[in-house]
């Protein structure tokens, strides 16, 4: 008799000790997942966190590293009241790599800064923008909002190609109307394919 209660106190013991164990276990798991986070935003996490000991290491998930965005002042293009000359105003613009500042750049001329401005690239999407040795490759569409008389076309050629011009690494412009080269924009005055900087 002794000898059965001893081992079922045995197994009561043994039972509760596991019992414990996995408890223990447990809450040390949870705790473990818990700080995580907080240990992760002090090695580089994509949250930016100032704690980053080395925000390019292959640890990091931008270690390889997109770029950052830098900000830059550029020239931009509007026409005057008349349709008949073109104005140069200053933007800023933000971007990550060379693509993205010509888009950017191209986007600012639809942004007029004054009333009195118009701007030439209403109702014209600038799709993509590609470079490659010089070559920068825009791919455009027009609204029928967006098309011009002879007059305004030929501003918005101008406006594009000094806008890209203006970045001394551009030796010609390839416009494309949704994918194709075509002999105009909008009808009026011929395109060059490529544009080459003068």
């Amino acid at each position: 008799m002794k000898r059965s209660i001893g081992c079922k106190q045995l197994l009561l013991g043994l039972t509760v000790a596991l019992a414990l164990t996995g408890c223990a276990n447990a809450n040390t798991n949870g705790k473990r997942n818990a700080d995580v986070p907080e240990n992760a935003s002090g090695a580089g996490n994509a949250s930016g966190s100032v704690g980053t000991a080395n925000p390019g290491s292959a640890n990091s998930p931008n270690g390889g590293g997109s770029p950052e965005a830098k900000q830059l002042k550029v020239k931009t293009y509007f026409a005057n009241d008349n349709l008949d000359k073109l104005i140069e105003r200053e933007a800023e613009i933000t971007y990550s790599t060379d693509a993205d500042k010509y888009k950017a750049v191209l986007d600012a001329l639809k942004k007029p800064p004054e009333d009195k401005l118009s701007s030439l690239s209403e109702g014209i999407t600038y799709k993509s923008v590609e470079v490659k040795d010089g070559n920068v490759v825009v791919d455009l569409s027009i609204a029928d909002e967006g098309r011009l008389g002879a007059p305004g076309e030929q501003l918005l050629v101008l406006s594009i190609r000094d806008a890209l011009f203006q970045f001394g690494e551009v030796k010609s412009i390839e416009l494309l109307v949704d994918g194709k080269k075509t002999e105009s924009l909008m009808g009026h005055v011929s395109l060059p394919h490529p544009i080459k900087r003068d």
